[in-house]
């Protein structure tokens, strides 16, 4: 199924970017699921801040680059990455080989490329399009930052999927989500109407309470300091509307070669052969 969701603008409320692409191809790439006695309560510590897409339906380049910049199992994030002149060469002209600050800038290029892979009508820029999630995976990708990924075709895949690190989700967004209650609450009301589609990082997991916390992308001010949390039967639902789960399988950063450590007769070798030099004038 392939059904686009163009960016919604709500009263200057921020916009809903998040295109539904369901490929039946994805089937094949489907994340596994761990005993129940696996499945414990993840904190996966996010190394940038949240982002602000303003007026932008960016939400796909956002989350994407929030998840890169988060911990994942045997991974530490950091605030910054490297792209190779391959992944730039292939980045449609939007990114440069070198380092690159995980920021805001980075995510609306990150966008604008997923906007390409995606293959929409229309690209940003110059039209604010929207994107997908697997568009975003698609993106990072190309860019080297990414091996591939999966995806999480049940809650109990993407309870799985969260033991090794954070997932993007992609919902339905209902006109009552602008708002959360005072504890980060995201407030879903199924009759108060679909104001459009959003894509988020989704990085922690109460395995306790059931809450499911995401950072979004629309500054501080939204939420708990940036951050609010989804109920298992809320998520539950919003995932049954056309919902989806991306898993990017992050790229390993070879560790560099260990310098050898001399030893004692390469010590000693090394001063004859000093004492040699002198000795010669050399």
């Amino acid at each position: 199924m392939r059904l686009r969701l163009l960016p919604i603008s709500n009263a200057g409320r921020p916009p809903l970017g998040r295109h539904i692409e369901h490929d039946p191809r994805s089937l094949r790439y489907a994340h596994g699921v761990l005993p129940t006695s696996a499945i414990k309560s993840v904190d996966w510590t996010r190394r940038v801040p949240v982002f602000d897409q303003g007026q932008l339906g960016s939400c796909t380049g956002n989350a994407a680059t929030g998840a890169l910049g988060t911990d994942s199992a045997g991974r530490t994030a950091t605030t910054n990455v490297t792209i190779s002149a391959a992944g730039a060469a292939a980045s449609h002209g939007l990114f440069t080989a070198g380092v690159h600050a995980l920021d805001e800038t980075f995510a609306v290029a990150l966008y604008s490329l997923a906007t390409i892979l995606d293959g929409v009508t229309g690209q940003y820029p110059p039209t604010d399009t929207g994107s997908s999630g697997i568009g975003a995976a698609k993106a990072l990708k190309t860019l080297g930052l990414a091996s591939g990924y999966t995806h999480a075709f049940s809650l109990d895949a993407l309870n799985s999927a969260l033991q090794a690190g954070p997932v993007l989700i992609g919902i339905p967004w209902m006109k009552s989500m602008f708002d959360t209650a005072s504890d980060g609450r995201i407030k879903v009301d199924k009759n108060s109407g679909e104001a459009g589609g959003h894509e988020l990082e989704l990085s922690k997991f109460d395995a306790a309470t059931g809450e499911y916390w995401v950072p979004n992308s629309w500054g501080t001010s939204w939420g708990n300091d940036g951050w609010a949390y989804l109920t298992t039967v809320d998520l539950t639902w919003l995932l049954s509307q056309a919902g989806d789960v991306t898993v990017p399988a992050w790229t390993a950063t070879p560790a560099p070669a260990p310098a050898p450590t001399p030893t004692s007769a390469d010590a000693a070798l090394a001063a004859a052969f000093q004492t040699w030099r002198t000795a010669k004038g050399l």
